[in-house]
């Protein structure tokens, strides 16, 4: 840490309000069969061009602007699995070379289980048992739910740093008073979007976090402040 970031962060400074647009990959056949889809690398349907133009509309709706999506954001984050690729491809082709693509934003690992139904799987008494706890059962050569959890805690702690960084580069510029607003692009799983919401929205938990369907998305208007993030869910 240089010497005038370690004096500005010692200064009181506002939250940082960072708004963060979740988007769901497009509709896969995986998907569409209701199978474990978690690092399995497969692309998206061939038809899904018509909803992801929606998933364009929805996006310039969900974040008040009237242009198309395009350099409107701080940061774009994008998982590196195919069908999310895709899904930015179809979104924005113009942000694909400035986007981050990030292994930690990847769907859970379920190992032996990708490709399965629960009809394949429910007479298994591993299955069961991890559905009833995951955070003591293992799918076999998958990914244990503290892997899942740390990876995704570690992203999001990740961009509370670098907006932080903002803010501390504004302070030196003398703009220290200005609370700093900074809209995010994530394009992700449904996983990953239920593991957030259960991190910053109190009461909620990974079991009753409501991800957008495939191919949609919300939005998350969040404030880091003292090395944590907490969720506006105020609705203003």
């Amino acid at each position: 840490m240089d010497m005038d970031r370690g004096l500005m962060l010692d200064m009181a400074f506002p939250p940082i309000e960072l708004e963060l647009v979740l988007v769901r990959h497009g509709q896969t056949q995986w998907n569409v069969e209701h199978r474990y889809l978690g690092h399995t690398d497969i692309p998206l349907l061939p038809d899904t061009s018509e909803r992801l133009s929606q998933l364009q509309q929805q996006i310039t709706w969900l974040t008040d602007k009237h242009a198309e999506v395009s350099n409107d954001f701080w940061r774009v984050f994008c998982s590196d699995l195919r069908r999310c690729r895709e899904t930015l491809d179809y979104i924005s082709p113009s942000l694909e070379k400035t986007t981050i693509y990030d292994p930690r934003l990847r769907e859970m690992n379920f190992g032996t289980w990708e490709g399965c139904t629960y009809e394949q799987l429910k007479d298994n008494p591993l299955y069961r048992s991890w559905i009833d706890n995951p955070s003591t059962v293992t799918p076999p050569d998958g990914e244990t739910w503290a892997q899942f959890d740390e990876r995704l805690r570690s992203f999001l702690s990740d961009l509370g740093r670098a907006a932080e960084d903002t803010l501390v580069q504004a302070a030196i510029s003398d703009n220290k008073d200005e609370i700093i607003t900074n809209r995010v692009l994530v394009i992700t799983h449904g996983g990953v979007i239920r593991n957030f919401l259960a991190q910053v929205v109190p009461e909620v938990t990974f079991f009753n976090a409501v991800a957008p369907s495939p191919g949609t998305a919300m939005v998350l208007k969040l404030f880091w402040q003292n090395g944590q993030w907490s969720a506006d869910i105020s609705g203003d």
